[in-house]
């Protein structure tokens, strides 16, 4: 008497063991995937980063006129003008910042100044970072960028209004 067997398929030629390699290669999935989840920390990261909308409510005032030597690392500042409202971060060198709300018909001005006090010198550095009737009046982006090979650094900020 015959007993009649299912018919097995046949692997590839050129996988002979299809079963091993399939667990193997599973098990070296997961096993790679944990040892990347459960080794590397969460806070694992080289730069900070900084969001203007995440802090906003984390954010210095400051007055228009500001002294940059005393101003604390690593902050979001804030200035409330009657003409306008802008975050910005200062890293010692360059200013990031972020414009809020600003009168159509005003422009801003970001005044670098050489002495603390803000008065007028041959050395301070002005720039326009919002021209007057020229959209976009709020939600934008700003940046100055410290010139280079300049031999000093600025001691003193200020925003003001350009019409």
């Amino acid at each position: 008497m015959k007993i009649l067997k299912k018919p097995q398929p046949i692997p590839p030629p050129h996988t002979p063991f299809p079963n091993f390699f399939t667990k193997c290669k599973c098990w070296a999935v997961s096993t790679i995937l944990a040892y990347t989840i459960f080794s590397i920390p969460s806070n694992a990261s080289c730069l900070d980063i900084i969001s203007f909308k995440q802090y906003s409510d984390l954010n210095t005032l400051v007055p228009s006129k500001i002294d940059l030597t005393k101003l604390p690392i690593g902050k979001t500042f804030q200035v409330n003008h009657s003409q306008f409202t802008l975050q910005f971060f200062f890293n010692n060198r360059d200013i990031f910042g972020f414009i809020f709300k600003r009168k159509p018909n005003v422009g801003i001005i970001a005044h670098l100044c050489f002495y603390r006090s803000c008065e007028e010198s041959p050395y301070d550095l002005r720039n326009v970072i919002a021209k007057p009737f020229e959209p976009p009046y709020a939600k934008t982006f700003f940046s100055i960028k410290f010139p280079q090979k300049l031999q000093y650094n600025f001691q003193g900020l200020e925003f003001l209004p350009h019409k």
